[in-house]
């Protein structure tokens, strides 16, 4: 799909608005009418023009609204993707100071390690060949700190090109060994203060976790970049997001996959 230049030129201004936000760690009420996307092509535009005008290295990608339940929340009809930037990725055990961040909500992923590049080319990559280039898998905590005020509320299109309202990704034990486990039957709990907060399953991402990641990679494939060997990659939440504060420790204990523990510091402290 073509995009006008003077369209093109909106949408700019609806990155640079954005940019900002993650400058100063504001949050916008929402994008102007102007500038705001009006489809999943143009939001992954503004996408694009943002993480150019931010000139952060990334470390990896994720999928958006893999789960049925977050595709409701969001109002949209299938998933997205968007980028993880390099300095946002922890591993387990990991402390975020939360003045760095707007009001944090958190979910419980699987993510893929590749050991081998899948780059671009014109024919679709199989489940089989995805998996054969996966190094290990591991569960996460994925931090959402959307820099739009109420963000599930907001157009769907806005969200995603705000780079998806990422926030940081707590990685767990990487598992090498991972295909004598069965992907579409882990089973997550989160602890908040060591209070259950939430629960989930795997099959809720699309069935099976490399079912999401192989969309992954063939979205990537289409879009000219592929993915990239030592790169990480999450696939979507098995549990509704989780509301979190300064002061809380987070615990998500993942069947097969081990625990991947977050500490929200006091705010003020340094972490």
């Amino acid at each position: 799909m073509s995009i006008s230049t003077p369209r093109v030129e909106d949408l700019r201004r609806a990155a640079t608005l954005l940019a900002q936000t993650r400058r100063d760690n504001s949050v916008l009420d929402h994008l102007p009418a102007q500038v705001a996307p009006s489809d999943i092509e143009e939001s992954y535009l503004v996408a694009d023009l943002l993480a150019q005008d931010l000139g952060w290295p990334i470390k990896g990608w994720f999928c958006g609204a893999t789960n049925v339940a977050i595709q409701e929340l969001l109002g949209l009809d299938g998933p997205y993707h968007a980028r993880l930037f390099e300095h946002l990725v922890f591993e387990s055990p990991a402390t975020l100071d939360p003045d760095l961040f707007p009001p944090m909500v958190i979910e419980t992923e699987v993510v893929f390690t590749l050991g081998e590049s899948l780059p671009p080319r014109e024919q679709p990559y199989t489940q089989e060949e995805v998996a054969a280039a996966v190094a290990s898998v591991s569960g996460s905590i994925e931090v959402v700190a959307g820099h739009l005020y109420d963000w599930p509320n907001q157009d769907p299109f806005s969200v995603i090109a705000d780079n998806g309202t990422d926030g940081a990704l707590i990685t767990g034990p990487a598992v090498t060994q991972w295909r004598e486990l069965d992907l579409a039957d882990i089973t997550v709990e989160v602890r908040v203060n060591g209070q259950v907060a939430g629960s989930g399953q795997s099959d809720s991402v699309l069935g099976n976790p490399l079912v999401a990641m192989t969309w992954l990679a063939n979205e990537r494939s289409q879009r000219g970049d592929g993915l990239v060997a030592g790169h990480v990659h999450n696939t979507g939440t098995l549990t509704r997001p989780i509301p979190v504060a300064a002061g809380d420790t987070v615990v998500a204990d993942f069947t097969g996959l081990g625990a991947v523990e977050l500490t929200i510091a006091t705010e003020g402290t340094p972490s």
